[in-house]
Order: structure tokens, then sequence, then C-alpha cells
């Protein structure tokens, strides 16, 4: 393929998948948005970047001019591809630092042009564009949340492939015979980093596809299986988490346990504080008890100040002792809200089934006359029926 056609097809491919991107962000939740908006103006970059390479090869623009705009475009084109996946692993970046590079990449194609040092700025220019895909292929490959999606790993190898061919093209002034001066140049090196920008084009375009797929599903698990406030189980996931446990402990023949607990004057928080004060305490005392739960155990909001922990293969006594210590770890928590602090304790009904029937129903039914017991007997403390 030469090379006014390949750019030719890389700039119809670059705005036409911009353009439907565009057309369907607004339809996401907001970090798929972001993710997605950042992508699409990154490929609206990039096809600039193809279209001027075209103008120039038809003399319709100055080719110092078009020189220096194009691989500026396509070096800012790559950073909002990195800002694209960064949004959307919801990881931090610094805007100041991209910018540098952007700025850096600007000056020095205008100091080489001006100068006359071609092979310099095509090498200048690799090395930047390999050190961005590099930098793509990391955010995409780190081993952290949501690790063991399989589609991040193929989209950061293809990333990754793309950066060594760069790198390639950066030392090909040390490689080849006639070293690259000009973006239409035909040699072995042009056409392999081709073969990867039209490869890359293409398969980028459908991973993101799968990439903004998976958020959307990961998002919408979230909104299903969490409460928007306090991050932990809803009552619906929670319940069918805790039959399933039962079932297991039935065929293992092994106790469970069920914490029910509640916000002691709650509604004095809201009536004194305002409801925002309220909204804190709830995600205060939903983290106070993450932190001393254990792993296996089940935790969700009921509703309201209420909360309930499932305590798989736990005894009574065993029970009460967990109980007690998330009773005093809400207690010594400490509240501030508005620069005053605000006293925070729970009362906590302990109920355990160690034996058949292994019914939630009933084992939910035991630990709410417990917690009962436990507020009439004067609140911030445990009672077991």
């Amino acid at each position: 393929m030469d090379p006014y056609t390949f750019y030719t097809l890389l700039t119809l491919a670059s705005v036409g998948k911009a353009g439907m991107i565009l057309l369907v962000a607004p339809q996401y939740p907001g970090r798929i948005t972001r993710g997605m908006y950042a992508w699409a103006l990154g490929g609206l970059m990039m096809g600039m970047n193809f279209a001027l390479f075209v103008l120039t090869a038809r003399s319709l623009v100055p080719e110092p001019v078009a020189l220096g705009g194009a691989v500026t475009l396509g070096i800012g084109g790559t950073l909002l591809v990195f800002v694209a996946v960064q949004e959307l692993r919801e990881r931090v970046y610094s805007k100041f630092a991209l910018l540098g590079v952007f700025v850096f990449a600007a000056v020095a194609n205008a100091y080489t042009l001006h100068a006359g040092h071609d092979g310099l700025r095509i090498s200048v220019n690799s090395v930047l564009a390999a050190a961005v895909f590099f930098m793509i292929a990391h955010a995409l490959l780190r081993p952290d949340p949501p690790s063991g999606r399989s589609i991040y790993r193929v989209t950061g190898f293809l990333a990754l492939a793309i950066s060594m061919v760069l790198a390639i093209r950066a030392v090909s002034p040390l490689i080849l015979d006639s070293p690259i001066v000009h973006p239409m140049d035909e040699n072995w090196v042009q056409q392999l980093t081709y073969s990867a920008i039209l490869v890359g084009n293409v398969l980028g375009s459908l991973c993101f596809g799968l990439i903004v797929a998976e958020e959307l599903n990961a998002e919408l698990h979230q909104l299903a299986s969490f409460d928007s406030l306090t991050r932990i189980y809803n009552r619906r996931v929670f319940e069918n988490l805790a039959t399933d446990e039962l079932l297991r402990a039935r065929t293992k023949r092994v106790p469970v346990s069920l914490l029910m607990i509640d916000i002691d004057h709650f509604k004095q928080v809201n009536d004194r504080h305002g409801h925002a004060a309220g909204d804190a305490a709830l995600v205060r005392v939903a983290e106070t008890m993450e932190e001393s739960l254990r792993h296996r155990d089940l935790l969700c909001r009921y509703g309201g100040e209420e909360f309930g922990v499932l305590l798989p293969a736990t005894a009574r006594a065993q029970a009460l002792r967990i109980a007690e210590r998330l009773r005093l770890a809400t207690m010594h928590a400490g509240f501030l809200y508005g620069g005053e602090a605000i006293p925070l304790t729970v009362s906590i009904g302990v109920a355990c089934i160690e034996g058949p029937p292994y019914d939630l129903s009933l084992l939910k039914h035991d630990a709410d006359r417990a917690l009962y017991v436990a507020k009439q007997a004067g609140r911030n403390r445990v009672a077991v029926v």
C-alpha cells in the first residue's frame, strides 16, 4: 500500500470512529463518558494528523506546517488515549505532565523543522510516541482491579507491540542505509510502522468498545449489588448470598450467626445536624464495621440506619465476641462533622443457627428480637436470644 492511500484510509477510519463514539458517549455513566470523550477527541486529533500528511502530499498545505502540526497532533491524540484508559480505570493522572509532553513535542518539531534536522525529528517523535504507547500498555497491564479481565491484557499487549515498533523506527538511522526523513518515505521500517498503526487503529477501536462494555457491566453490577451511599451490599444481594451460605452450612453441618445492628439515636443526628451529617454517619459506621470484620463475613445495609452481618461458620460465643468488637469499634471510631464531634454508638442483636432448620427468615427474626432487647436495655449494648 502506498503512503498516500494508507494515510487517507487512516484519516477516514479515525474520524469515523471518533464521530460514532461522540454520538453514543452521552448515554453512558460519568467516568465511562469521560473516557469515551477522551478516546474520541484523541481519534479526531489522529485523524487530523493523518489528513495533514495527505494534504501535504497533494501540495495543498505547506510541508513544514503540515509535518510539524501533524506529528504534534498525533502525539496529542495518543496522550488522549492514555487519558481515556486512566478515566475508565478510575486512576489519577497529572494533566500538567501530559500537557508538558504535548508542548515539548510541539517545540521539538518546530525546532527540528527550522534547523532542518529531519532525521532527528523522526527519531524524537518516534521516541515520544513509543513512550506514550508504553504508558498506555502499563496502565492496561497493571495488576490491580479490574485484573482478570482478558480484554485489558489483550489491549495492553497491543499497545506494547506498537510501542516496540515505534522504538525500532526511532533507531532507524542506525539500521537503515538511507535514514527516514519524511513520513512518505518507503522502506521496511516504514512499512512495519504503517502495518502496526493500521492494525492498532482497527483492533484498538474494537478493544476499546469491549472495554467500555466491560466497564458498563461492572457499573451496572455495582448499582445492582451495593448500597449507593455506603458501598456495602444492599439487602437483596445480601439475602441471596446469605441464603447460599446457609445452604453450605447445612451441607457441612456448621453454625451460622447473624448480627442485626442499629445506630443509636440516629434520628437525633439528622434533626440536629442535618441529613448530610446523617449520611456521613452511615458511611463512617459502615467503614468501621468493614475494618473490624473478617474477610469472609457479609455486611449489608438493610435500610435506614440498620445493618446486617452474616458470620459464616461462627458459633454463638464467637458471634458475641465479634458483636462486642463492632460495638466498641463504633463507639471509639470518632466522628467529626462540621468541626463538631458527634458520638456514635450501636445496638446489636445476635442470633445463631447451630443445626437444622437453616432458615434465613427464622435467623433474622431471632436477631431482630435480640436487637429489640438490646435497645430496650438502654442501647449501646449487645444482646442474644
